[in-house]
């Protein structure tokens, strides 16, 4: 009688990350008349980590509705699983005001980065449950579903890098995610090229 139910689960899924986007972006306030340099440093800041961190959820985003266009069985463990990945991405919008109001200091950045960490390994084990429960329900892994199950190991592998750099250069901290992100995208297909290459 009882059954767990995919729709809901993708549907307040969905909703938490559109306001997660949107709380990001109210935070930015709109300058006065008369701006002062010290505000247009702010103003500046502001904007830099709401760029960053847009992009951070977006690609979460685009990550997990893929993963869920497969599934067709939901356990109560990827429900679980599902609720605790979108709690810390739901942190997202405070480590951002954060790091801006703070203008980055080394505080915010390690908070930052630890986040981005714990959120990195949280998509990995949900990663990990669908992929077994799409076995277990006998669909065939493709490629790209080994593709994106590495990506997502990369980038917890990233998010390390992300917290050394936090402890030793925290102003470099949102260069460094700006380039994690590119580099997930490089290193993936960097390996997939490369196996390829081996396999003929």
């Amino acid at each position: 009688m009882f059954k767990n139910s995919k729709s809901r689960m993708a549907a307040i899924s969905d909703g938490v990350f559109a306001v997660v986007l949107t709380i990001m972006v109210l935070d930015i306030k709109a300058p006065m008349a008369n701006i002062s340099d010290y505000e247009i440093q702010r103003l500046m800041m502001q904007l830099l980590s709401y760029l960053i961190s847009f992009g951070v959820v977006a690609q979460y985003w685009v990550l997990h509705q893929e993963l869920f266009t497969t599934l067709k069985t939901t356990t109560f463990k990827i429900m679980i699983a599902n609720i605790y990945y979108l709690c810390p991405i739901c942190l997202i919008p405070f480590a951002t005001t954060w790091l801006s109001s703070s203008f980055i200091s080394s505080e915010s950045a390690i908070g930052f980065a630890i986040l981005m960490f714990i959120v990195n390994v949280s998509q990995l084990w949900l990663f990990h449950l669908v992929i077994e429960q799409n076995r277990h329900d006998g669909q065939r892994i493709i490629e790209h579903d080994v593709e994106e199950f590495r990506s997502v190991k990369v980038m917890v592998a990233i998010s390390i890098v992300y917290i050394f750099v936090s402890l030793l250069i925290p102003k470099f901290l949102p260069a460094a995610i700006a380039l994690g992100i590119l580099s997930r995208v490089l290193i993936t297909r960097g390996i997939r090229f490369y196996l390829e290459r081996q396999s003929k």
